[in-house]
């Protein structure tokens, strides 16, 4: 019985002709050469932050694989005095940036997908239009200062509740919530805050984990504002401290005659070192939201 269930599960199998099988090799030898192509140069700056400054001279500055690895590259960055604290700095900055990011933008999306209401069109016009026309960064500096967020963690926060392209976003995907939905809670009296908390935002979680993620990347690998807005060294994100390692980098090792060559390490060992510290993170935290990050994207572009 076995045997003839084997048998038939076998004649059942669809067999591909030369030319398909053909096809489906090509397919997958040029998926793997994309593949291998855009994992090369992570793997080269992660090779290049092990690597010593008598290896890289010895290989002509281009090394995938190190001979002789080395730590002292991640060992000068940890021993920066400011860079756990920064690190501390931006994993906060970017758990309530990405909060600010939603808080207003989602019941603003929420409302502006009302074509009922009054003025519908003149309001989508002024956030359009803030949206396409800055200020600059002199008007920029001078608001922060008269609202006295100089120096202070909370200039990394505030500007973040404005955010035009998430409200666009989700008014877009509130305008393709099914109708009779709607109409079904109308029905049952619900107010318009309930069928944001109970309707709205339970259909958004695709989409509002997409946002979310955009807006913590963003937090993470902003460094520009603090650079104009931040003076106080303990309120340095990481990346504006790894920056400042890249270009003011005085590495008193490689000037150090009791080291050898193959132990020193050059500013090339210090940059990868500081990139692959500053991709870490993100890397860890973007599996957990994949499925919702192609999810919304998706979705997005089908709707859009």
């Amino acid at each position: 019985m076995a045997r003839e269930k084997l048998r038939i599960h076998s004649s059942n199998r669809i067999k591909l002709a030369m030319g398909d099988k053909i096809y489906q090799v090509i397919i997958c030898f040029v998926v793997g050469l994309i593949t291998l192509l855009c994992l090369f140069p992570f793997i080269y700056v992660v090779g290049m932050s092990f690597t010593s400054e008598g290896e890289l001279i010895k290989r002509s500055y281009f090394v995938i694989i190190p001979w002789n690895p080395t730590l002292r590259g991640y060992t000068y960055v940890f021993n920066n005095p400011d860079f756990f604290n920064s690190v501390f700095i931006s994993i906060s900055r970017a758990i309530l940036g990405c909060f600010a990011a939603l808080a207003m933008t989602v019941p603003g999306g929420y409302i502006l997908a009302k074509h009922e209401m009054p003025g519908r069109k003149y309001i989508m016009m002024f956030f359009i239009i803030t949206m396409l026309i800055g200020g600059g960064l002199i008007p920029s500096y001078l608001l922060m200062k008269m609202l006295g967020l100089l120096d202070t963690f909370w200039v990394y926060i505030v500007p973040a509740f404005g955010g035009t392209f998430n409200m666009l976003i989700i008014k877009i995907f509130v305008e393709n919530i099914p109708s009779d939905i709607i109409e079904s809670a109308d029905l049952d009296g619900a107010t318009e805050l309930q069928k944001l908390r109970f309707i709205a935002i339970p259909l958004l979680v695709p989409t509002l984990c997409a946002l979310g993620l955009f807006a913590v990347v963003g937090h993470w690998n902003a460094w520009f504002d603090a650079m104009i807005y931040i003076r106080n060294s303990k309120l340095y994100p990481v990346q504006f401290v790894i920056r400042n390692m890249m270009v003011q980098v005085t590495i008193q090792e490689t000037q150090h005659g009791s080291i050898m060559l193959m132990e020193r390490i050059t500013t090339e060992t210090v940059k990868m070192a500081s990139v692959v510290i500053a991709v870490l993170p993100v890397l860890v935290v973007y599996p957990f939201l994949q499925k919702y990050f192609i999810f919304g994207v998706y979705t997005g572009s089908v709707k859009g």
